[in-house]
């Protein structure tokens, strides 16, 4: 998805109060610090007239396949690891972490402390300005436009005096860049979304570093545990279609194990949780 969809009409829908406004990234990641891969993924950003939520476009794509009776292809890795909601005009964000069959809730308050500059360019139809900020333990430069009249963007970054269009730290981990906008005449109900959100089980920071460590500790033992099964060699499934039994439960687990090591380079680099072999 290369093209910015940004059209006359469509700038001039922003004023107006339409039950949705979309806004797609394309993301470009690290999911290991340490080597030089990226990973490429859509996100959508939705804002709505109280409630802003921020999730991969896998979400999407699943609800619809199952909306029009749509089988999901084989081999199909969905990315649905987590959910941003936040309400609109505050600080306030609560994220969903979805581990298999495990969803916690963090809420936490975030704002940045944003320096402006008198940089600007243009992209597009749209006027960018540059502006710099410290968080999450990363240096961050974003262009936003006040031509789009929101205060949002991509994550949890927002309060800046228009939409962010681009975003990225200064160690190339991750890359945001706005691809596409949609109006939407009505309100989008996620059934995925929506599952996951009232399954959900608060916690705070103290109890999330915990539960995620204990899962780390045996993803399987938790998984199995989380479903309510009491027999070791009963049969489930993960999220991406494999089938766990007794014969390779063990293979499994350090699959899931070492995937939670390995891929340990989240956004907020200063709450990263330290997981030993």
């Amino acid at each position: 998805m290369k093209k910015i969809v940004l059209s006359a009409f469509i700038l001039a829908s922003f004023a107006s109060n339409a039950q949705t406004h979309r806004f797609i990234y394309d993301v470009e990641y690290k999911k290991d610090s340490t080597q030089n891969i990226t990973t490429k993924e859509n996100y959508h950003l939705d804002i709505e007239p109280k409630q802003i939520k921020y999730y991969p476009r896998d979400f999407f794509v699943g609800d619809s396949l199952v909306a029009h009776n749509l089988a999901i292809p084989n081999g199909a890795n969905f990315n649905t690891s987590n959910i941003l909601t936040h309400k609109s005009g505050t600080d306030d964000y609560e994220y969903y972490d979805v581990l298999e069959n495990i969803i916690l809730k963090l809420p936490s308050k975030n704002k940045q402390n944003w320096k402006l500059t008198d940089e600007k360019k243009k992209v597009k139809d749209l006027n960018l300005q540059k502006a710099t900020t410290t968080w999450g333990g990363r240096n961050w430069v974003a262009w936003f436009t006040s031509d789009i009249p929101f205060q949002e963007g991509p994550y949890k970054f927002h309060g800046l005096p228009g939409l962010i269009f681009e975003l990225y730290d200064d160690q190339n981990n991750y890359k945001f860049e706005l691809v596409k906008t949609q109006k939407l005449t009505k309100p989008y109900v996620n059934q995925y979304i929506s599952y996951m959100i009232e399954q959900s089980v608060p916690v705070n920071e103290e109890k999330y570093t915990a539960t995620k460590l204990k899962y780390y500790d045996s993803p399987i033992n938790t998984l199995r545990n989380n479903s309510g099964s009491t027999k070791t060699n009963e049969e489930f499934y993960l999220n991406d279609g494999t089938k766990v039994g007794e014969n390779n439960s063990r293979e499994v687990n350090e699959r899931l194990r070492e995937s939670v090591r390995k891929y340990n380079n989240p956004i907020e680099l200063d709450k990263a949780i330290k997981y030993l072999l």
